[in-house]
C-alpha cells in the first residue's frame, strides 16, 4: 500500500486488522518521485501486489466530496497508460456496489503536484477523461507494470471540480506525511483569507478518509484476498 499522507497510512494499518492478509503500507508525504521510490522497495521485500490508496482530486464535474473512484487505468503525465488488475478490480467494484456507497470507475491522472484550481482541474479532464488526479498512483503503477505485478488504485474524493485550494496545500506535509504546522501557520500569517478554504479542505479530506474507512467489512478483497 503506497498512500500519499500519514492519516491514509494510519486508516490501512486499522483496515488491514480486519482483513487477515499481510499489508505493508509506506506513506510518501504527497511526493510524487517518493512514492514510486517506495514502490521499488516494496517489491525488493517481496510484496506480491501494489495498491495506490488514499483521497484524490476530482477532475469530472459529475463527482462529489466522498465518491470512491475504482481506477481502471492510471495515466501517466507523459499519456502513457497502465490498466489496473481486472480481477482485482471488478470484484472490489462488486462489493462497493453491493454496500451502497458511491463511486465510479475510470482512468486516474498521476501528476506531480495538486491541481488547485479549477480551470486547471477542468483542462486536465477535457485533455485526459481521467474521473479523479493525484500525486501517487502514476509512479506506483509505472513500478508494477516494469514488474509485472498487480495493481490497484482506490480514491475518495476530498476535493470537486469547482474547489479552488489554497496555494499552502503545496507545502502543507511533511516528509512523513504528517501536516507541516508551523509552515500552515507561516502561510497564514501572510495569506490569513486562505483560513476559510483550509477549514474546507479538512472538513472534505475527513470526509473522504471516512469513505473509505467505510470498506472495513471489504477489506479482505481491498487488500487483494479474492
Amino acid at each position: 500500500m503506497v498512500t500519499g499522507i500519514a492519516a491514509e497510512a494510519a486508516l490501512v494499518e486499522r483496515l488491514a486488522k480486519s482483513s487477515g492478509i499481510a499489508v505493508r503500507v509506506v506513506c510518501s508525504g504527497a511526493r510524487a518521485s517518493e512514492a514510486q521510490r517506495l514502490a521499488q522497495g516494496l517489491l525488493a521485500e517481496g510484496v506480491e501486489a501494489l495498491l495506490s490508496f488514499g483521497i484524490a482530486g476530482g477532475l469530472s464535474p459529475d463527482l462529489n466530496c466522498g465518491d470512491l473512484v475504482v481506477a481502471g487505468s492510471v495515466r501517466l503525465e507523459d499519456g502513457t497508460r497502465h490498466d489496473c488488475h481486472p480481477p482485482w478490480r471488478d470484484v472490489l467494484n462488486e462489493r462497493i456496489d453491493g454496500a451502497g456507497l458511491p463511486f465510479r470507475q475510470g482512468s486516474i491522472l498521476g501528476h506531480h503536484r495538486a491541481l488547485r484550481q479549477p480551470d486547471e482541474k477542468a483542462a486536465a479532464f477535457a485533455a485526459s477523461g481521467c474521473l479523479a488526479v493525484d500525486m501517487e498512483s502514476q509512479g506506483v503503477a509505472a513500478v508494477a507494470a516494469a514488474h509485472g505485478r498487480p495493481f490497484l488504485a482506490l480514491r475518495a474524493i476530498s476535493d470537486t471540480q469547482a474547489d479552488s485550494l489554497p496555494p499552502l496545500i503545496e507545502t502543507a506535509v511533511r516528509p512523513d506525511g504528517e501536516p507541516a504546522v508551523a509552515r500552515v501557520l507561516a502561510a497564514l500569517a501572510k495569506r490569513p483569507q486562505d483560513l476559510p478554504a483550509l477549514f474546507r479542505m479538512r472538513r472534505q479530506s475527513r470526509l473522504a478518509l471516512s469513505r473509505l474507512e467505510s470498506l472495513e467489512a471489504e477489506s479482505a478483497v481491498l487488500f487483494g484476498g479474492l
